[in-house]
């Protein structure tokens, strides 16, 4: 049952002995055409609502979350990141990847699902430094996360439609998928010296917009040996009260090849 709406989700757990804690949070972005800097469209000053339902007690209590989006591209706010263990010779950074499919992995070292195809690869982001960082897409990625209205439910896609990325409306609609690793580094060796009320909101579909670039760099890091990686689904929804969209809002990565050439062609005069 909704029991609560915040305006970010504390995460904190322990694997391996290490001891992992982070705040996520998420807010609209600006399609890259209109705020070609990298930074500045992935910046958002008012954070989304976040819904909080829970259930059961004792080893039976369980959690999850609904965020209210708007139709834009969609960020993840990752901050707050602490992963610490006793007597530990690393630096540490936490993984991080969005699917919006459910992704499963061949192991807990993999970084890429086995199951689905991925816009990207996988982001490490350095720990323990009070640093915030904002995400429209993977690493590597070519298109930006977008949220939008889903389709009345029960309405049949046209087969267009469906090439485009559009899906019908059902029980998976709207979900999407936050996966979390640890990764270390040897730490360097240095010379001795001296909120308010909820609104209206409908169904959410989640997908690839516009092309958009990313500058990634390659990582330092390596898998963290024992520890375990989490798959976290957050349910999305529409405020009823957000502006629409003309943006593509793809379900898969050929509808978003698709409707990119579409939006590079035109019509050569007489």
């Amino acid at each position: 049952m909704l029991t609560k709406t915040v305006f970010d989700i504390p995460i904190c757990y322990n694997t391996a002995n290490h001891n992992i804690k982070f705040c996520l949070s998420f807010g609209e972005g600006k399609e890259e055409e209109v705020c070609p800097d990298e930074t500045e469209r992935r910046n958002f000053s008012k954070n989304y609502d976040v819904e909080v339902f829970e259930s059961g007690e004792g080893d039976d209590y369980m959690k999850g979350y609904r965020v209210i989006a708007n139709e834009a591209p969609f960020v993840v706010k990752i901050s707050d990141i602490s992963i610490t263990k006793e007597n530990s010779k690393y630096d540490y950074a936490i993984g991080f990847a969005l699917d919006n499919e459910a992704p499963e992995y061949n192991s807990n070292s993999s970084t890429i699902p086995n199951n689905i195809p991925r816009d990207g690869t996988m982001w490490n982001i350095p720990a323990n430094n009070g640093l915030s960082h904002n995400f429209d897409q993977n690493p590597k990625a070519k298109y930006q996360w977008m949220t939008k209205f889903s389709l009345e439910e029960g309405y049949k896609p046209t087969e267009d439609e469906l090439e485009l990325g559009m899906e019908e409306t059902s029980q998976n609609t709207g979900l999407i998928y936050l996966t979390f690793m640890v990764f270390q580094k040897l730490k360097p060796v240095y010379s001795s010296t001296t909120r308010g009320a909820t609104r209206g909101s409908s169904g959410a579909r989640f997908g690839y917009g516009n092309e958009a670039s990313s500058s990634s760099v390659k990582s330092e890091f390596e898998y963290a040996e024992g520890t375990e990686k989490i798959v976290m689904p957050i349910r999305l929804r529409i405020n009823n009260e957000t502006a629409r969209s003309n943006t593509n809002c793809s379900q898969h990565l050929k509808g978003a090849s698709i409707n990119a050439l579409r939006r590079q062609m035109m019509t050569v005069p007489f």
